[in-house]
């Protein structure tokens, strides 16, 4: 590919991505959503999966909900401790399908703990076994400027991010708060 044609393709790509991210907000139903904040207020503890880049996410989100002051883990850690039947495992899996994340839903389960899952297959067997779904707009086009699921991961982090900022107005915090609970050990 010459020069010429490469030089823009990262601002398209960036502009498409956007441009999906914006059109998944109105199409993500806000019963979901609610019920998945409601989980997250009432329960204990609150542990984060996803493999890959879902991972990546899951770790970000994790980490504002502790700044939020919930006791959250990401699972697969060393420091993380059993799940319990007051705790909330929160599974990010794009095919609801990948064995690691169907297997710890379920041995999460098997322990009493309650499961969400945010997946862009509510019908998958992830969506199947969780308590509640969060589902995710599926994007099946421009595969040649956001490959894999670039999509799916870049939605889900605007969307916890979104989750974050509405716990922040609902329990009344600010990025004061937050920052008091920031680790100061980096």
């Amino acid at each position: 590919m010459l020069r010429e044609e490469l030089e823009g393709i990262y601002q398209k790509a960036m502009r498409v991505i956007i441009g999906q991210i914006d059109s998944a907000i109105d199409l993500i139903d806000s019963k979901q959503v609610e019920d998945l904040m409601n989980a997250i207020r009432d329960a204990a503890r609150i542990y984060v999966m996803g493999a890959g880049r879902s991972g990546l996410t899951g770790k970000g989100f994790a980490m504002r909900l502790m700044h939020l002051g919930f006791t959250s883990y990401v699972v697969g850690e060393t420091t993380t401790p059993a799940i319990s039947d007051k705790d909330l495992l929160i599974v990010i899996s794009d095919s609801g399908g990948r064995r690691s994340s169907v297997e710890m839903a379920e041995t999460a389960k098997d322990g009493g703990a309650k499961i969400a899952s945010i997946t862009s297959n509510q019908d998958s067997l992830l969506g199947k076994i969780s308590d509640l779904v969060v589902v995710i707009p599926k994007v099946e086009k421009f595969r040649d400027l956001a490959p894999l699921g670039t999509f799916f991961e870049d939605t889900t982090m605007i969307f916890a991010d979104g989750i974050v900022a509405e716990l922040m107005a609902i329990l009344n915090e600010d990025e004061e708060d937050l920052k008091k609970r920031h680790t100061k050990l980096e």
